[in-house]
């Protein structure tokens, strides 16, 4: 596990390149007040383009010593070393079939982690790219959110959650289908 401290510091550093939403399970993690991460950090930049200014990106990891990789859509990825462990930072842009609608990333609020504040992707949000992308690791990872729900350890705005579909326009449909089928009450 990479604690929460140790991803504050790196977020920060990525901070100097270019302001940035997180947008992946971080923001779990962060709702359940685990200490860290098993996973990697996604996130989505505001100030430059993820693939036209990819040169920018590579270059800054270069001089943090960091080693550039590229994600499964071609868009860079961070690999940070840190101590005994690695972490991984994957910058998106929408592109391909990856989407994420502007008014998500405007509706992000400012979490802390280690020892900054930076702008997550609220749960409900977080919830429709899975539904929105709904490969099988995305269908389990929405199971278990449903299951935290039940527990009462994690809670969702319903109202919003269902507005919100809406971003996604030609696809909102299959987004509820999706939603419902595994157990969300959309109405």
């Amino acid at each position: 596990m990479i604690s929460f401290l140790d991803v504050g510091k790196v977020l920060k550093e990525i901070s100097e390149l270019t302001d940035f939403v997180i947008i992946g399970d971080t923001v779990v993690d962060l709702l359940l007040k685990r200490k860290g991460t098993e996973s990697d950090v996604d996130i989505f930049p505001l100030e430059l383009s993820a693939v036209a200014e990819e040169d920018k990106i590579r270059n800054f990891s270069e001089n943090n010593g960091w080693d550039y990789g590229t994600t499964p859509i071609d868009t860079p990825r961070l690999l940070v070393p840190l101590g005994d462990s690695q972490l991984q930072v994957d910058i998106y842009d929408n592109i391909q079939d990856f989407f994420v609608p502007e008014e998500i990333l405007k509706s992000a609020i400012a979490m802390s982690i280690g020892d900054s504040e930076f702008k997550v992707i609220r749960l409900e949000d977080y919830i429709l790219l899975k539904a929105n992308a709904y490969r099988e690791e995305d269908e389990d990872e929405l199971k278990t959110i449903l299951h935290f729900i039940g527990e009462k350890k994690l809670k969702i705005d319903k109202n919003y959650l269902y507005k919100h579909t809406e971003l996604f326009e030609e696809n909102s449909e299959n987004i509820k289908e999706r939603l419902e089928l595994i157990g969300f009450k959309l109405s």
